[in-house]
């Protein structure tokens, strides 16, 4: 599953949409998510209340901290910056989004794409 969302900013409240975004959508699968220990990915109380409340559904795993080659999402990026932003200029932020949006649905059409970037962590 590929899931995305765009925000204004990225902190502890629009990563708890996103996590309920991401359960809403799972078609009741149980998630685990890696996540790094950047500031966007601490939660306040409700959020924290949140995941206790529902974690049938969905489980956080940190990494330890300064190891971003131990991080899957890395090599998304990777192929996002190739496809996408690396040497490319957008007048806009909407005229980014927009790429990065086509790009996204790219790599849903073709999973291929990012699955030799993540494999070793299947």
């Amino acid at each position: 599953m590929f899931q995305y969302r765009f925000a204004e900013v990225f902190n502890g409240e629009t990563f708890f949409v996103f996590l309920r975004q991401l359960v809403a959508r799972s078609g009741g699968r149980k998630l685990f998510l890696i996540i790094d220990n950047g500031p966007c990915h601490d939660l306040g109380d409700d959020g924290v209340a949140w995941l206790r409340r529902n974690k049938r559904r969905i489980e956080l795993f940190r990494l330890p901290t300064y190891s971003p080659d131990l991080n899957a999402i890395e090599g998304a990026w990777k192929a996002t910056r190739k496809f996408t932003t690396h040497n490319r200029f957008y007048p806009t932020t909407s005229a980014r989004d927009s790429a990065l949006r086509r790009t996204f649905a790219m790599f849903r059409r073709r999973p291929a794409l990012l699955a030799g970037l993540v494999r070793r962590w299947r």
